[in-house]
């Protein structure tokens, strides 16, 4: 699974997902779609992978219905706050943060409100004023520094650093994830990262985000659900793990599972959803794997953020 950004749960939201799929052009498919699933955020290649074209997409933009955040990344509804590269270029700042995590690629529980960006220290208070800019200070040595299509921008690692200090940890691993799951980052550099960091504020935040981190999780919900289940105590899972029955014959590959308790947990997000097609073929497979002796969970979205003590609830009662 993917998701970026944060699904659409206020009434603000939910109005710009139907403004959207009112005029996109395949509104019954691919626009309403993604955006119920990834939230504000989403990418060129999904939804052109879900049937949209640049023609379209430029359409959209031209009407505010969407707006370009990055190369290959938009958001819905109009365009806001500064350009990043003419904030970069123009204050000799670097990129930085959540902004420079999206800028790599990483999926984010929730869209960054504001573009960060990391100034040196001696720097005057002046630069705060900058409206929808937040501005961090501290000093960055040159191999802290990356220029990404024509940003400087801080380094993976930096990076990682700086959004495990700064955001709740469910947040910094969703984001840790998906850097890893993408190749920018590898577990073990942001480990040792972590353990080098000295004694200070963000630290013992990093050190527990990067002893997290799974390149295999496919999305924040299954990265939310992980770092839930952990933090509480509960028996770490395998992700992404392929069943077999007795036989040897394949049977599902499923998103968690704890081999000695033959339990399987699932994320059931919407966009698996959006056809008769693929909800009959879940069900299908979930039940193959109870008929192998398996137990299944399946925890939903809105489970996971409504009702944070739920997944927690129900499998503290089975792993037993």
């Amino acid at each position: 699974m993917f998701t970026i950004g944060r699904l659409c749960t206020g009434p603000a939201q939910e109005n710009a997902v139907h403004n959207f799929a009112a005029n996109a052009p395949n509104a019954s498919s691919s626009p309403h779609r993604a955006a119920m699933e990834i939230g504000e955020l989403f990418t060129r290649q999904w939804a052109i992978e879900d049937g949209s074209t640049d023609r379209e997409l430029t359409a959209q933009v031209r009407a505010g219905a969407i707006s370009r955040v990055a190369r290959g990344v938009y958001r819905l509804g109009p365009g806001f706050g500064p350009d990043p590269e003419a904030v970069v270029k123009s204050l000799k700042v670097r990129l930085s943060h959540e902004s420079a995590a999206a800028w790599y690629g990483a999926s984010l529980i929730t869209a960054p409100d504001r573009l960060h960006v990391t100034a040196t220290r001696c720097r005057g208070r002046w630069a705060d004023e900058l409206p929808g800019v937040r501005f961090h200070r501290g000093q960055l040595d040159p191999s802290e520094v990356r220029v990404v299509r024509g940003i400087p921008i801080t380094s993976p690692i930096r990076t990682g650093l700086d959004v495990a200090r700064s955001l709740p940890l469910e947040h910094s691993v969703a984001a840790l994830d998906s850097l890893a799951r993408r190749g920018v980052i590898t577990p073990a550099a942001m480990q040792c990262a972590a353990a080098a960091l000295p004694n200070g504020p963000g630290r013992r935040a990093a050190v527990t985000a990067a002893s997290l981190i799974d390149p295999l999780a496919e999305s924040v919900f299954e990265s939310m659900g992980r770092v839930r289940i952990v933090t509480a105590g509960l028996p770490a899972p395998e992700s992404q793990v392929t069943i077999n029955d007795r036989d040897g014959m394949w049977i599902a590959r499923v998103d968690f599972a704890w081999r000695a308790y033959r339990l399987v947990l699932e994320c059931d997000g919407y966009e698996f959803h959006g056809t008769r097609e693929a909800f009959e073929r879940d069900r299908r497979r979930w039940t193959a794997l109870i008929r192998a002796g398996w137990r299944v969970v399946v925890v939903t979205w809105r489970q996971l953020m409504d009702e944070p003590d739920y997944l927690v609830d129900v499998l503290s009662d089975l792993l037993v």
